[in-house]
């Protein structure tokens, strides 16, 4: 009880300090005198709230999180946890970013494991509120502590992980989908379809297609497997509750013919690729659409048209470069990816495409501002991978044309994004790109080179 007693001393060292007594101080705190009397010279001592011990701290004028580490015992009176004070404790310390206490609380509640099933429900509860980093520490206690491998939190506490964790760092994304996939299949259907979803685009930015269409296969089968079996429930039962997915079933099952379409489009695969698009280009027969289910059906409707106009372009028709570049004009959201796709294809095919790049060479400053601006369905990690790849391709594009210092320009702004988000993919084309043609470059333009391969040494 020392420390308990501590805390008790501290207050009633307050009162004192202020110049008050037990009445005086409640009328300051809102906290009654009786309540007062019981806290401080109770027999026992009653235990003191989270919410009269913040009270207490703002009457004394006192930063928030004050006594903290000695308010621990009050969520271990009598020696056990309990959860009405341990709990809020908890969300109140990661919201302070307090995990000095975390740790020493979650150390005690861990001396018996059942206590792991309310270490979960506080993650869940910082998760769901969008306190995402802060419910990590939490998560990864569950990880750490869950005895039985196959439970559905523990799944859970990986799969929160993963959402959390991935981004535009591409080795940290494949870390986390390596540590992540063995419990994918043990999800919740509704978390799994995501799940599911984000392994896809996971491995479709490392540009590892086989696990990528594997993922993708899974998804479009799961996802038909979850909608027959929500169709048979609205069928069969009166009060229909449909299954509380993150996104429309639609766009896991239309996104899965998306990603083996797009998948075929990278290795060359034209012909395969123009099957999958006809999969997911009208998908109105699906019969559970709300207003949002709508919306991701005309989407795909757009990608459809996209996607057809791509494969022209990858496959030189060089016809369709107009018609490509007025739908770009009006869909901003595809301008990125467009724009690749032309860039590669005048490449491949000698054509040149000077108007085009002038028409759109807002798009090719690297800002999140401009990103953020043109309001696009597309997370940043996929809008800063697609950039590095413009850059690198736009490099060879003004090599062609024998224009070596704005080649060298872009393969540098290439090699800056690629190291930022680690793609070896690309920053091993830039090197030697660089080194070919260093001759040409500028005294500012290997000030540059230099730093940038410093970066990369820092960071590999």
């Amino acid at each position: 009880m020392e420390t308990t007693m501590t805390l008790r001393s501290e207050i009633e060292n307050g009162i004192a300090e202020l110049g008050m007594n037990f009445s005086s101080f409640g009328e300051l705190s809102g906290i009654n005198r009786g309540i007062f009397s019981a806290i401080l010279n109770g027999s026992p001592p009653k235990p003191i709230s989270l919410n009269q011990m913040e009270t207490i701290t703002r009457a004394f004028g006192k930063p928030e999180g004050w006594m903290f580490d000695l308010y621990i015992e009050e969520c271990f009176y009598d020696g056990k946890p309990n959860r009405r004070r341990v709990e809020p404790f908890l969300i109140r310390c990661a919201e302070l970013g307090r995990k000095d206490c975390i740790r020493e609380v979650l150390s005690r509640l861990l001396e018996d494991l059942k206590h792991v099933s309310m270490i979960f429900d506080i993650a869940e509860t910082l998760f769901t509120t969008g306190k995402v980093q802060e419910s990590l520490i939490f998560y990864e206690c569950v990880v750490e502590n869950e005895k039985y491998h196959h439970s559905e939190r523990l799944a859970v506490s990986h799969y929160r992980i993963f959402r959390a964790v991935i981004g535009a760092d591409n080795e940290q994304n494949l870390r986390a989908a390596l540590r992540f996939e063995p419990f994918c299949g043990k999800l919740p259907d509704h978390h799994r379809l995501d799940g599911l979803l984000q392994l896809t685009t996971v491995y479709y930015s490392l540009e590892r297609w086989k696990i990528a269409g594997h993922y993708a296969d899974e998804l479009i089968a799961f996802s038909a497997n979850v909608y027959e079996n929500e169709n048979m429930k609205r069928i069969k039962y009166k009060k229909y509750e449909p299954l509380l997915t993150e996104r429309p079933l639609v766009k896991y099952y239309g996104q899965g013919y998306l990603a083996k379409g797009i998948m075929f489009e990278a290795q060359g695969e034209y012909q395969q690729a123009k099957l999958y698009i006809e999969k997911y280009a009208n998908l109105s027969w699906f019969e559970i659409l709300d207003d949002q289910a709508e919306k991701e059906v005309e989407k795909f409707k757009l990608f459809a048209k996209a996607n057809r106009l791509n494969l022209e372009i990858l496959m030189g028709n060089t016809e369709y470069l107009d018609e490509y570049s007025e739908f770009l004009e009006k869909n901003p959201q595809e301008v990125l990816s467009g724009l690749l796709t032309i860039i590669k294809s005048s490449n491949q095919y000698g054509f040149f495409i000077d108007s085009i790049i002038l028409k759109f060479s807002t798009y090719l400053i690297d800002t999140d501002q401009v990103f953020q601006a043109k309001e696009s369905y597309y997370d940043q990690a996929t809008i800063t991978h697609t950039m590095s790849n413009i850059f690198y391709h736009l490099a060879e594009y003004y090599i062609r044309k024998e224009n070596y210092v704005t080649a060298i320009d872009y393969s540098l702004q290439s090699l800056q994004v690629s190291i930022k988000i680690r793609n070896k993919n690309i920053f091993m084309k830039c090197i030697p790109f660089f080194e070919e043609f260093r001759n040409f470059s500028t005294t500012a333009q290997n000030q540059k080179y230099e730093a940038l391969m410093k970066e990369m040494y820092r960071n590999a």
